[in-house]
């Protein structure tokens, strides 16, 4: 059985929803669900349980073909019954051998005909669908009273035929090198994995099992999934539910960078208004990013920095890498995001320290170990997401030829095509799916996302996304939506990507599956959680704002002290912030070590001689609870302070309105009482 933390990781997200490729893009975007790993909340994974049939058994209406296996032990805890349909690989030559595609089907619990078979497809490609098992069941475990829940890997990934191609995989070869031998691996195969094929894989199963319709959840990339199944065999829809979804037929190259970079300045700007903390620094978010584009772009910044789980990272910081970490926010909280402003405000005045810690801990290398192939398969990634797509290049061109054509394909497009980033940058290796799939081969036509001509069917349809999306932006998913001729598009505010990760996206997707009606959208109107932004990262305490007098208190320290307690507070959040990114064992900022232990209940973080500013040192402990409760007792000592010990209660990424730390304590003798915002 997984850790609680592990379940986290994967529930939570998110990728993908899960990690980087959620939406087609590699590792080397940022991930969903293996950003917020760690997230302090207990799924109710004993509610699943009770749920679940005592002697699940396959439905009488299942396919003597399919091959019944024992299911994972993961799977077989929540009650999962698995199997594989074996499908022909080649559908052109179907003679030539079969692949087996993996399911895990959760039957419901009322007696009788399931209604239907939600299947949940939270994206990719190359990640497993079973693997992120939890998410499905957690997102539509309510709806088990009378659905059943299936979930399918698509071909290439989880247990359907993994494509594991070690080089590209664990990162042993220059990454051109690497994407051609995968591709050379699979020889004529390399272009049978198209998301064409992977829906007629998936109408295979719902035969097999003999479902007669299905509710389709697709996030991210899983959006391709439902288009490529709903222009095919539309009539066995009952309902589809999308949240950030691609999912027009036309992959055109560049269209998703071009959305995604031009996303950005939204992003960056609503994380910040929102935030009392940023606000009050950074009126005009707009502007200052801007100058900050302009600044890397002519400046690169170089040098090291701990990333956070305190290792020392060579980082260069340039156009390309700051659009990545700009349109890849490393966590669904919006750590990278909420910091940019503030960082940047810290390199105009010489302080590179900020930026160089968030390209040590955002930037992927494109290069990197990738695990375990069965969780996520880089080579899978590439042989749906480069065929998938319409590349700028003649992919029978020999190599030199190819990158002619990609070259030019990019020097006709405008200007502004990628602003306020250049096209360099939205062309670059590091930031590019297009680029990403010059070493790949197509060696036969592909099935592509929807036939020609698509029809699309008029069932009940729910499209979804986030106001600070910028991996599949709000621009496209209106795109997509519109293809659907019932669809409700709804945002929701201060959601990334994945809505679902929000108590308003869930429900309303497990509500629309019940109900196939979009019912009261408010919760969507106003943001359920307003995550913590930065304002400024002060050398000396000096710099700092100061902390505002508790007017229900008795404070007896000046304007100095009370730059200091904000100093105090900020070292506390700023470990708690590294903690979700990483291990829990970081550096601070400017000095000192903290260690995190992940309870079930509550984290505590141990802060060892942190440094936010340069003059005042921390050390203390933090208590962060489930409830999100955040109470933490800390000694203040350093040149920038008389010293003394505080004591600080709140919330911290807590829903509804962004409330004060109140704070007590003495420094240099005098009574504290003061305010501080918790976000």
């Amino acid at each position: 059985m997984k850790s609680a933390r592990m379940v986290l990781q994967l529930v939570l997200c998110a990728g993908s929803i899960l990690a980087s490729t959620m939406h087609g893009q590699n590792l080397a975007r940022a991930s969903d669900f293996d950003a917020t790993r760690h997230f302090p909340r207990k799924p109710h994974l004993p509610i699943l349980l009770a749920l679940r049939p005592h002697d699940p058994r396959p439905p009488a209406t299942a396919a003597p073909d399919i091959l019944w296996v024992q299911c994972p032990a993961e799977a077989k805890m929540l009650g999962a019954i698995c199997g594989y349909v074996p499908v022909p690989l080649d559908r052109q030559n179907p003679d030539r051998g079969k692949i087996r595609i993996y399911f895990e089907l959760y039957v419901h619990s009322n007696p009788g005909l399931a209604e239907s078979a939600i299947m949940a497809n939270p994206g990719g490609p190359g990640y497993t669908t079973t693997g992120q098992r939890e998410l499905g069941l957690l997102l539509f475990g309510q709806n088990l009273d009378v659905h059943d829940i299936v979930g399918i890997d698509d071909r290439g990934r989880g247990f359907s035929g993994t494509i594991d191609c070690q080089e590209l995989q664990h990162g042993t070869a220059p990454f051109g090198d690497a994407e051609a031998d995968c591709a050379a691996q699979l020889g004529n195969s390399a272009s049978f994995y198209g998301t064409g094929d992977i829906a007629m894989d998936t109408d295979a199963v719902r035969a097999a099992l003999g479902y007669d319709k299905v509710d389709y959840f697709g996030g991210s990339y899983g959006g391709e999934d439902v288009t490529a199944y709903a222009t095919r065999f539309g009539e066995h829809l009952r309902s589809i539910v999308m949240d950030a979804p691609q999912g027009t037929p036309e992959l055109k190259a560049f269209t998703v960078e071009r959305y995604s970079s031009r996303a950005t300045p939204r992003e960056v700007r609503l994380d910040c208004l929102r935030s009392p903390t940023c606000v009050a620094d950074h009126s005009n978010p707009d502007a200052e990013f801007e100058q900050l584009i302009q600044a890397i772009r002519h400046h690169p910044v170089q040098g090291s920095a701990y990333d956070a789980s305190g290792n020392l990272v060579r980082v260069r910081i340039d156009e390309s890498t700051l659009l990545y970490l700009a349109a890849n926010p490393t966590t669904i909280q919006f750590i990278t995001t909420g910091e940019l402003l503030a960082a940047g405000e810290s390199l105009f005045r010489g302080d590179h320290i900020p930026l160089l810690r968030l390209g040590a801990e955002g930037v992927i290398p494109l290069v990197a170990d990738k695990g375990d192939p069965t969780f996520f398969s880089a080579g899978a990634l590439y042989a749906t997401q480069c065929v998938d797509v319409h590349e700028p290049w003649d992919w029978s061109a020999p190599l030199p030829e190819r990158k002619k054509q990609f070259t030019a394909a990019v020097s006709v497009l405008p200007s502004d095509y990628f602003v306020p980033f250049s096209k360099a940058a939205g062309t670059s290796l590091l930031f590019s799916t297009v680029t990403q799939c010059l070493w790949w081969h197509k060696p036969t036509p592909s099935s592509p996302v929807a036939p020609p001509h698509p029809t699309y069917p008029n069932v009940p349809t729910l499209v979804l996304d986030g106001d600070m999306d910028t991996l599949v932006p709000i621009e496209e998913v209106r795109r997509v939506s519109s293809l659907f001729p019932g669809s409700t598009f709804v945002t929701v505010a201060e959601a990334g990507h994945g809505t679902v990760f929000t108590g308003c996206g869930a429900n309303l997707a497990s509500q629309f599956i019940e109900t196939l009606q979009v019912r009261d959208t408010t919760c969507a109107q106003t943001p359920e959680t307003i995550w913590p932004a930065v304002g400024r990262f002060p050398l000396l305490a000096t710099e700092a704002r100061p902390a505002e007098a508790d007017p229900n208190g008795d404070n007896r320290i000046g304007v100095a002290e009370r730059k200091v307690v904000t100093v105090a507070v900020a070292t506390a959040t700023d470990a708690v912030q590294r903690s979700i990114l990483g291990s829990g064992d970081g550096v601070g900022l400017r000095a000192g070590t903290f260690h995190t232990d992940y309870g079930i209940d509550a984290w505590t973080t141990t802060l060892a001689g942190c440094a936010f500013s340069k003059d005042v040192i921390v050390d203390g402990t933090v208590l962060w609870g489930v409830d999100k409760s955040f109470v933490a007792d800390l000694t203040v000592s350093g040149s920038g302070t008389s010293g003394g010990a505080l004591h600080v209660e709140g919330a911290w990424q807590a829903s509804g309105p962004v409330g004060k730390f109140k704070i007590s304590g003495t420094i240099g003798g005098h009574p504290v009482a003061v305010l501080v915002p918790e976000g």
